[in-house]
């Protein structure tokens, strides 16, 4: 799992910093969450591939969507064959339609646009998932989960102890399919896998209020890449606004028990004042805290 903050400006862009955009990396696919404005030229810039498998909108702001055009035309551009995935709040999917034909035209390449709900997830693989949840954002905002399937190591010392030798059974067992031991007995591959280990978890909540819900959805997170757009002296402003400031931000990650913090979406107001922001999250939360700009990557891995 490699990750990269392309756009860690809140609201409007500044001369550094581009507006909300996350590229993931994970099992071979490449994922977005928000595409704001000038994100394709800074994926460019940051050595994560605008020849993304999937992008996911939070909410239809124009500092999340503003660079979904210019992806897709630039895709049509360099001759892209295979799909492209968006997922945007199921009230929201004709905005998506609507950005792509109005800015352009619809590309010779298929676009499948889906409604993504808080109960089922909107992507489910053997290696992983991602579902959304709800924020207090907007009527329609959201956040995403992207969580790696449980692990498993197969214990051939147990399948040896079960009457099993080396050999085909073993792989039969390890692709899921059940075997027959020399004594006749049934051996699932549930009999000779190590209790599951949990997976790495990604947890973006888009524009938030700290609340329950998101506590509960970033709850024992690998890592937490949260909307910290003010300093505590804004708070008033950030829940006028319905932000949050980076303290809000380091509660729900010690709250939730997450391992690290990413604090993003962050005011121009507060530009070059990432150290401030740290400093008062790290004085709620004890894990790693940054407070990240455009170009920062971070790798993921199995504990």
């Amino acid at each position: 799992m490699r990750v990269t903050a392309v756009g860690t400006s809140g609201g409007l862009p500044t001369s550094q910093y581009g507006t909300s955009c996350v590229y993931l990396s994970l099992f071979g696919d490449q994922i977005l969450f928000d595409c704001g404005e000038g994100t394709l030229q800074r994926l460019m810039r940051y050595d994560a591939s605008p020849n993304v498998d999937a992008v996911f909108i939070s909410h239809f702001y124009a500092d999340h969507t503003l660079g979904l055009p210019g992806l897709v035309q630039a895709l049509e551009m360099n001759e892209r064959e295979q799909p492209l995935d968006i997922y945007a709040p199921e009230q929201r999917t004709e905005r998506v339609d609507e950005m792509i034909e109005g800015a352009y035209e619809w590309p010779s390449y298929s676009i499948n646009v889906s409604g993504y709900d808080a109960d089922e997830p909107a992507i489910r693989t053997d290696d992983y998932t991602v579902r959304a949840f709800s924020t207090p954002y907007t009527e329609h905002s959201h956040g995403f989960v992207v969580r790696e399937a449980d692990k498993r190591e197969f214990l051939p010392e147990t399948a040896q102890e079960l009457g099993l030798d080396p050999g085909p059974a073993y792989g039969k067992l390890q692709n899921g399919q059940s075997v027959e031991a020399d004594d006749g007995t049934t051996v699932e591959p549930a009999d000779v896998l190590s209790e599951p280990e949990p997976g790495r978890k990604l947890v973006y909540t888009g524009d938030t209020r700290p609340t329950p819900d998101v506590v509960d959805a970033a709850s024992d997170a690998s890592l937490l890449i949260y909307s910290a757009m003010f300093t505590q002296e804004q708070a008033e402003r950030a829940r006028s606004t319905g932000h949050s400031t980076a303290t809000e931000a380091a509660q729900v990650a010690l709250e939730s028990g997450s391992d690290r913090l990413w604090l993003t979406h962050i005011s121009p107001r507060h530009e070059g004042e990432e150290e401030t922001l740290e400093t008062r999250a790290r004085d709620e939360f004890d894990g790693e805290v940054t407070a990240v700009r455009d170009g920062d990557t971070t790798v993921l891995t199995q504990d």
